[in-house]
């Protein structure tokens, strides 16, 4: 299941470091389709607060999970490029993969497992390509969005499949003769990894179903998120989407102000929340409200982390594109390729 971390934007963030400047640009670079605004925002938490208080609107609070709502979280989180990231993990494998233990000799991306895939955007951009693709997913809410969206795009070559990330055991039927090219864990899930022997373990277990030779692709936090001092400070992202389609807004609250950062364990209890409010009316349709406990990792501990799961770090990029790196000032995630060698 995926935490959102690399999705949101800093907005409004005063800082004059390549981290600020590099969010700034993502946000320009989605603003035709994403809306950010903390004045508009403010208004809208407490009019949604105070539709929800006079028992106009059907809150959710504590029996359903921000995860289980597919069609509000993909309204959320569906602006990035997932054509171009594909391209990206492809590049990656030819790159970083290797053939026969000779480097530089990657064939390409022919089979990809992604780790926590929520809506499996990647996976059904890969299988709309050819390569076979499986994604695993804990929220059964998750699943049955993403086996409706590979059934409108015909993907017969994608398999959505329940499963804990720290074990992945998968039927021998879904796994390639010698294992995956690639292993995805994309848009901040491994956040979810909330301690080392959890990383450790889904790190192991990601080395077992890669081929020798393949490699595994990571999207976490831009080391400016923890070392400016936003995370550290509880510092609160939000935004509003608009699905014209369906006829509505959601507003996304990710991060709250004051959310609580354990400078020791490094976990950061995120507030999520999603407003589903109809375009036509104005009315709030629903609210969901979740507090989510993320997992900040610095680049050598995750390094040192994969290596102790006998994978070896080849590259880090600050995006899914393998011109930004992680110091460029575009650079608004901390994209890590391992790979596992030949034996």
């Amino acid at each position: 299941m995926r935490g959102r971390t690399t999705c949101a934007s800093r907005a409004g963030a005063s800082r004059t470091s390549p981290g600020a400047r590099a969010r700034g640009t993502a946000i320009e670079h989605h603003r035709s389709r994403v809306v950010i605004d903390r004045a508009r925002w403010a208004t809208a938490r407490a009019w949604t607060r105070g539709r929800r208080a006079r028992g106009r609107s059907r809150a959710i609070d504590g029996g359903e999970r921000c995860y289980d709502e597919p069609e509000m979280y993909a309204c959320a989180f569906g602006f990035r490029d997932f054509e171009a990231e594909v391209t990206f993990l492809d590049a990656c494998a030819r790159r970083h993969g290797t053939h026969a233990g000779e480097a530089g000799e990657g064939e390409g991306m022919t089979s990809v497992l992604e780790l926590g895939a929520g809506p499996a955007w990647h996976s059904l951009e890969a299988a709309r390509r050819g390569v076979q693709a499986v994604a695993l997913e804990k929220s059964g809410a998750m699943r049955a969005h993403a086996r409706n969206e590979a059934q409108d795009i015909g993907a017969r070559n994608v398999r959505v499949i329940d499963g804990d990330m720290r074990e992945i055991n998968l039927d021998p039927m879904t796994v390639p003769v010698n294992g995956f090219d690639v292993v995805t864990m994309l848009l901040g899930t491994a956040a979810h990894l909330l301690t080392h022997d959890d990383a450790i373990r889904c790190l192991r277990a990601v080395r077992r179903n890669l081929k020798p030779g393949g490699i595994f692709v990571v999207e976490l936090e831009h080391p400016w998120d923890l070392f400016s001092g936003d995370i550290r400070e509880g510092a609160g992202d939000a935004w509003d989407r608009e699905d014209e389609e369906r006829g509505v807004k959601v507003f996304v609250e990710w991060g709250r102000d004051g959310d609580n950062f354990d400078i020791e364990t490094q976990i950061y209890e995120r507030t999520v929340s999603f407003s589903l409010v109809s375009l036509a009316t104005n009315e709030v349709i629903k609210i969901v409200e979740d507090v989510v406990p993320c997992k900040i990792f610095t680049a050598p501990e995750f390094i040192a982390l994969a290596s102790a799961a006998g994978l070896t770090s080849v590259a880090v990029y600050g995006d899914m594109d393998v011109r930004v790196a992680l110091d460029d000032e575009n650079a608004h995630n901390m994209v890590m390729v391992f790979r596992r060698e030949h034996e």
